[in-house]
């Protein structure tokens, strides 16, 4: 039997379900290597037999499949097409990786975890509409008109004016100092 297990493959299969996991809440280190290295070992035995696919996508899709069956378990409807999702969300709504860190992709999870779960309420939001977004003129009210008449009265004239009185306060300025402190 061919060994796999120091392959470059299969520890970049290892550290992706790894990753996987983790982002499902596992936060035990030990629980974490432990479902690591089962569903690992059940994939390389399943590459064994079935070549098609990379040690990863074998080790993510069983990884998945494994999880997603798990989800629909705990919410009872194994039936539904949403069931995973659903058990998902009920999972982390009932703060149950908190609560039973050691029970994720257990096969008998606690009855008060199960209770927990089928005790969330979980409902959807409304459905998604796509329209078109109209343009709508914004009513500032009398600042419009106010800051309107301001720009219409502006000059350039006013600020060259001020801006020579300032050239020649300057020079004035400086014209004193030279002569008081030089």
């Amino acid at each position: 039997m061919e060994t796999l297990s120091f392959s470059p493959e299969w520890n970049a299969a290892c550290l992706r379900v790894e990753d996987y996991l983790r982002a499902n809440g596992i936060s035990s280190r030990t629980q974490l290597l432990s479902l690591t290295l089962d569903i690992v070992s059940q994939a390389q035995q399943m590459h064994l037999g079935d070549a098609s696919l990379s040690p990863v996508e074998t080790a993510m899709r069983l990884a998945t499949t494994r999880t997603e069956n798990w989800f629909a378990k705990l919410v009872g409807d194994g039936s539904a097409t949403d069931a995973p999702s659903r058990g998902r969300v009920a999972y982390f709504a009932a703060r149950c990786g908190h609560r039973w860190p050691s029970a994720f992709l257990s096969s008998t999870p606690p009855e008060a975890m199960l209770a927990a779960i089928r005790s969330a309420s979980i409902q959807a939001g409304p459905a998604l509409e796509f329209r078109s977004l109209i343009r709508k003129e914004i009513d500032y009210g009398p600042m419009e008109d106010i800051a309107r008449e301001t720009w219409d009265q502006f000059s350039w004239s006013h600020v060259l004016r001020a801006f020579l009185i300032w050239v020649v306060v300057f020079f004035v300025a400086y014209g004193a100092w030279l002569r008081f402190f030089k």
